[in-house]
């Protein structure tokens, strides 16, 4: 499964790959070896973020004291990532949280880097957040709880001109309408290559910024390949369809 993820990503040549969390289970350091490994196979420009499932559970005291110290050892030292482009402006949240362990949150400093990192951008340049936790609950959960400090962070990624809110964490593939603000769009990775199932097949979407909108296809593994399951699109030139397969 891992070789034909890198088979297909190679083949499509994206800008940018989009790694938003547990990239191990329990953040153990043979883990992190086999996630940077990965890492370095992948074909293209990436940006990556913590999950929850990067800081230790069970050893507590690595859990207090250092938290993050495999994850910028062996993966980046950096936790709110940049990729700006001429065209495209992505920023990357840590929203993971050593003593929720499995809850996230956005600080009151992140509110303010989005305001920041976003004004760096070029004006016509698209702008993409990503966290771990979802900002939106799933259509199909719609109690679940998102991040803490949503009510705060929302105004200002709309005020940023964001687009586009990348996620992980409930390993559900989905892509829906940001219901207060006409024209974002929430998209929710699922399960690349890990044994750990919920409920659907492992999959990754191939998003395509196309002009006025966003493309959003799902690819789900069957029969040894990832086949598209489903589309969804926003904006201008896009206007809003799904469809399954």
């Amino acid at each position: 499964m891992v070789k034909r993820l890198l088979a297909e990503l190679a083949a499509l040549q994206p800008r940018l790959i989009v790694v938003s969390g547990d990239l191990t289970q329990r953040a153990r350091r043979r883990q992190f070896a086999a996630a940077r490994a990965f890492l370095d196979r992948l074909p293209a420009p990436h940006l990556v973020l913590p999950g929850n499932h990067d800081i230790p559970l069970y050893d507590v005291g690595r859990r207090i004291a250092s938290p993050m110290g495999r994850y910028r050892h062996m993966i980046t030292r950096e936790l709110d990532p940049i990729h700006l482009e001429d065209d495209l402006a992505v920023l990357g949240l840590n929203t993971t949280r050593p003593q929720r362990w499995k809850e996230g949150s956005i600080s009151a400093r992140q509110v303010r880097l989005i305001g920041e990192v976003f004004r760096r951008a070029s004006p016509g340049a698209r702008r993409v957040l990503v966290t771990h936790h979802p900002f939106v609950a799933p259509p199909s959960r719609p109690r679940e709880l998102v991040v803490h400090g949503q009510a705060r962070a929302l105004p200002a990624i709309r005020a940023a001109g964001v687009e586009l809110l990348l996620a992980g964490h409930l390993h559900l593939g989905y892509a829906e309408a940001v219901v207060q603000f006409e024209g974002m769009l929430s998209v929710q990775a699922g399960t690349a290559t890990s044994h750990r199932l919920r409920g659907e097949p492992n999959g990754y979407n191939v998003i395509r910024l196309v002009p006025g909108g966003i493309d959003v296809e799902k690819r789900a593994w069957r029969d040894g390949v990832y086949v598209p399951v489903g589309r969804v699109g926003a904006g201008t030139d896009s206007a809003d369809r799904a469809g399954s397969g």
